[in-house]
């Protein structure tokens, strides 16, 4: 089987009954899938699990997989909807809202204020274990909504029309909703570094 053949190549490939063909797009996706259900959970079997669950569950679906989307987008979809029915069966405190210095931000509401823009850390401290453990802490406080859009543009390096596709969003959301994610981080940081924590 030829590894180089286009994604919707092997899908139909795959339709057509051979199976060595999804088990190819099983290789070229598995890392990918790992890596995002691993910053989305945080809990390297569960996202093992997460990988195995959104490939029988490509599987099954394929005969209705449209096309009006990439394969990637689509599949990445699948496991970002596992990874998220996977924190909301496991939740154990409710979710707060995502708050920068007073202002609650709703899902689509975008307020014109303005915003204290720290420059960005020097190499050295980026190296640094403390701050490098601070950093994923505050990533991982944010809302579910939040923490997904920042870890597929700044870990997977996402497009804005590749998360849009992956999350089912508009690009202006997710924008908007990666904006709100980078202050809130920012701004934790910046208390951090200042000692006002």
């Amino acid at each position: 089987m030829n590894a180089q053949l286009h994604d919707l190549q092997l899908v139909d490939l795959t339709l057509a009954g051979n199976s060595p063909s999804f088990e190819i797009l099983v290789q070229r996706y598995s890392s990918g899938i790992l890596g995002l259900s691993m910053g989305m959970l945080r809990n390297e079997a569960e996202a093992q699990d997460i990988v195995q669950e959104t490939f029988l569950a490509a599987f099954r679906k394929l005969p209705s997989f449209s096309r009006s989307s990439p394969f990637r987008a689509w599949l990445f979809r699948i496991a970002t909807n596992a990874c998220l029915m996977r924190l909301r069966t496991r939740r154990r405190r409710p979710e707060v809202p995502l708050t920068l210095r007073g202002a609650t931000f709703d899902d689509d509401e975008v307020r014109d204020r303005p915003v204290i823009d720290r420059a960005p850390m020097a190499d050295q401290l980026l190296q640094d274990q403390e701050l490098g453990a601070r950093i994923h802490d505050e990533v991982n406080r944010l809302p579910e909504k939040y923490r997904s859009v920042l870890i597929l543009a700044d870990y997977k390096h996402y497009s804005m029309k590749q998360i849009a596709e992956t999350l089912e969003l508009t690009v202006p959301n997710v924008k908007t909703r990666l904006h709100r994610a980078r202050l809130a981080v920012r701004e934790a940081l910046g208390r951090y570094l200042e000692g006002e924590e």
